[in-house]
């Protein structure tokens, strides 16, 4: 910027001003050859209003040849006259004078302006023989007379852009351009709700209306409605200005500083990059920037909102620097902020306390029979300086081999490892150590090849140029109280496995047992087997079918359930073998017949209580209804039977 400044818009400047110079002598010498003499006159050439003037026009040929193309004739609204020549162009001989009278409807503009101007075009041949267009123009002069009313008016906001809580400011400059007073001029302006107004201004004269409002966080729109009359008229005119906005500022301004490089040799120059990146809307103007030590580095700079400013200063170093600079930034907005970069340091390298690493990398075999193959590498490190270099960190890829605490100026370490490669390849070591100035340094070894030898089959795997890091041979040493945890886990282990065993041994046998049990229940006197019949009081008797049962009797018993007739007690005698159960049911039934009959207990008893007795009474048959039919006694014997089974079932 700075080189930009000096060199560039003074060299711009001089390469415009040869051009003007070449533009001017090559108008003159166009002018001198042009043979072309074209001159204009208007009639009235004073008017007080927009009306009809004569034209009276001049076209001659002052050359002793023929022109080569003919003359256009334009009139002042860019028209082609039709009346000139023929259809507007005509050819001039040698010497030839042509001449044209017309009538042209001068507007108010053309009033104002004070002129009427008409364009000749034509093409003359150059040096070259090519064919060049000239545009020749004749100018007739006009005075208006008459009264006009005309106000100009020019808008100016100030600041552009305002900070938020700030006071935007919109300036109106009035100027009666007419040649007659005009009063009662009044601006309304958007920004505000009070218009200012001017009592009168007289032809040439000017003021200026000033408008404030205070401005928050969203932007303001400026525009304004002007009405004013003339002297001694009531017709009001009316001016209107356009809109513009009057933003809110939105400062967003980095400063950063930056160098090609970190550190240079003594007196070398090292070059400091300051750059100031405007991502906001606020322009500032007439920067410095300062230097705790280094004092001004910077002045009159320009920052446009929106764009990135980079300036850049030398220094001559002979020791290191740490910078950090201060911008003072008038903006746009009225203010004057400040602003401060970062701190960069760039160091001075002095050769004598330069290090310098030496790695030389050789290998036991040059190729291997097969992959992964175990090569032994031997790698020499020398100090090469005249410093002594410290932790000094030697890497394969990213596999950390060794790190050398010190090394001593002239002094050389060797390190064998025996190292396992997947496969053949170029093979580089890497020594990492921080010089005086705490910067990072790296020393590379010479490269070495492991080729695979070429009776192997190929690997599946391409080759790289740098392989993955080899896998160290030696194993990790092993932890004497990790191996002792891991045996006795082995060993509660093993008699987790025997007692499970053991469980499961005797779940076989105790399932066995229950088995065996389970039979035995299943063929004792008292079980009870499922059955069709299920009668518990007298063992099951064939001749319960009578032969003279119908067929449809004995249907009918197959419909049913199979029933249990109750056996009669009273008939049984004392000899009969009887089951358990039978006693019971006989005691209980002895117990029935003693009982008193049930008419003869009382309903109540003497504490006022009821008895249960049943709802229907028992009655006595006839003599002549004790006799049964065979047909009613099966009946009878079957309705039994379904009566025992549901008094069973429930």
């Amino acid at each position: 910027m700075t080189f930009a400044r000096r060199f560039l818009r003074p060299a711009a400047f001089v390469l415009l001003l040869l051009t003007l110079v070449i533009s001017v002598n090559a108008s003159s010498l166009a002018a001198s050859a042009d043979p072309v003499s074209f001159s204009i006159q208007a009639s009235p050439d004073q008017l007080s209003a927009p009306g009809e003037v004569k034209v009276a026009l001049e076209v001659s040929n002052t050359a002793e040849d023929d022109m080569i193309a003919p003359v256009t004739l334009y009139g002042p609204d860019g028209s082609v006259i039709a009346s000139f020549g023929d259809g507007g162009s005509y050819l001039l001989r040698a010497g030839e004078v042509l001449t044209w009278d017309g009538v042209w409807n001068v507007t108010q503009e053309q009033l104002d302006a004070g002129s009427l101007t008409y364009e000749l075009h034509y093409h003359l041949e150059d040096d070259t023989g090519a064919l060049a267009e000239v545009n020749r123009q004749a100018i007739a002069k006009l005075t208006f007379q008459g009264e006009r009313a005309n106000l100009t008016v020019k808008r100016t906001i100030d600041p552009p852009v305002v900070r938020s809580g700030g006071q935007a400011t919109v300036n109106y400059e009035l100027t009666n351009t007419g040649n007659v007073q005009l009063s009662d001029i009044r601006v309304q302006e958007n920004i505000t709700k009070n218009p200012k107004t001017v009592k009168s201004l007289a032809p040439g004269e000017s003021a200026t209306v000033t408008f404030t409002s205070r401005i928050g966080n969203a932007d303001l729109k400026s525009n304004a409605s002007i009405t004013y009359k003339a002297a001694g008229e009531s017709k009001t005119q009316n001016v209107k200005i356009e809109d513009e906005a009057i933003t809110v500022a939105k400062p967003n301004l980095k400063l950063e500083l930056s160098s090609p490089t970190d550190a240079v040799n003594v007196g070398e120059k090292a070059t400091l990059v300051i750059s100031f990146i405007n991502e906001g809307n606020v322009s500032y103007s007439n920067v410095t920037v300062t230097d705790p030590k280094a004092g001004e580095l910077l002045s009159g700079v320009s920052i446009p909102a929106g764009e990135t400013v980079r300036e850049e200063k030398q220094f001559v170093l002979s020791e290191p620097v740490t910078f950090k600079v201060t911008a003072t930034l008038p903006d746009n907005t009225g203010e004057t902020k400040k602003l401060t970069s970062n701190e960069l340091r760039i160091g001075v390298y002095d050769p004598e306390k330069q290090l310098l690493l030496t790695l030389n990398l050789t290998s036991d075999q040059d190729t291997v029979s097969h992959v992964p193959a175990d090569v032994r590498f031997h790698l020499v490190v020398t100090n090469n300086s005249n410093i002594k270099a410290e932790k000094i960190d030697i890497t394969h890829g990213r596999t950390s081999i060794y790190t050398i605490s010190a090394l001593e100026p002239g002094a050389s370490m060797t390190l064998d490892r025996d190292v396992r490669i997947p496969q053949g390849g170029q093979f580089r070591f890497t020594a990492t150590v921080k010089d005086s100035l705490n910067n990072e340094v790296k020393f590379e070894s010479n490269t070495l090849h492991i080729a695979l030898a070429e009776n192997q089959p190929v690997p599946t795997t391409v080759p790289v140029v740098t392989v993955a890091p080899p896998e160290l041979v030696t194993s990790a040493p092993v932890d004497p109280l990790l191996t002792q945890g891991r045996d006795v886990l082995r060993y509660v282990m093993l008699g987790l496995m025997g007692i499970f065993g053991a469980a499961l041994v005797l779940f076989a046998i105790s399932s066995l047992v229950r088995l065996n049990r389970y039979r035995k229940s299943k063929a004792a006197y008292d079980h009870l087997d499922l059955a069709e019949r299920r009668d518990y009081t007298e063992p099951y008797d064939e001749d319960d079918y009578e032969a003279d049962d119908t067929a449809e009797d004995h249907a009918a018993d197959e419909d049913e359930e199979t029933e249990v007739l109750k056996p009669d007690y009273k008939a049984m005698t004392p000899d009969k073998a009887w089951l358990p159960h039978e006693k019971l049911l006989r005691a209980a039934a002895e117990d029935a017949a003693k009982a008193p009959a049930q008419e003869d207990m009382p309903a109540v008893d003497t504490q006022g209580g009821y008895r249960v007795t049943r709802a229907d009474t028992v009655e006595t048959p006839k003599p002549e209804e004790t006799a049964e039919s065979p047909e009613e006694t099966d009946s009878s014997s079957r309705r039994h039977r379904r009566a025992s089974r549901k008094v069973d079932e429930e």
